[in-house]
């Protein structure tokens, strides 16, 4: 039986899923104290193996500034397997887009990033994932 690591930082939550799971739960407003919170977990879990992160945006509100910069230069990209958004609104995708192509454009992006309406439809892609994955290893 595994333990389940569980985080909380300001409003939001975070909780490891063996084997390579983070799920990450966005409520409300994402501070700089959030972000950095967030790439220390990050850096943290990564360092030991990469993962997908699946982050839950659908309670999510306003991204400040500071904590978007600070997510794009402190994330390093070969920490993920690839990364999923839930619920993401217009302009949550055009951020996260942005961050990706800055990764892209550094030779840094390693991960894909995918988004779907539910849980249900994250677990299928990262079921895909992990199956192509394996095809294309064996």
């Amino acid at each position: 039986m595994s333990i389940r690591r569980e985080w909380k930082f300001g409003t939001h939550a975070a909780h490891f899923e063996e084997p390579d799971i983070l799920w990450v739960r966005i409520q409300g407003e994402t501070s700089l104290q959030d972000a950095i919170s967030l790439t220390q977990l990050y850096g943290e879990l990564g360092a030991q193996k990469p993962f997908f992160v699946v982050t839950d945006l659908a309670g999510a509100t306003t991204l400040e500034a500071e904590a978007r910069n600070h997510v794009s230069q402190n994330t390093n990209p070969s920490w993920f397997l690839g990364s999923v958004y839930i619920g993401a609104g217009f302009v949550q995708k055009a951020v996260a887009r942005s961050l990706a192509f800055v990764h892209a454009m550094t030779g840094k992006l390693t991960f894909d990033m995918h988004f779907v309406s539910n849980e249900q439809e994250a677990r299928e892609l990262i079921a895909r994932e992990r199956a192509r994955r394996h095809t294309r290893v064996a």
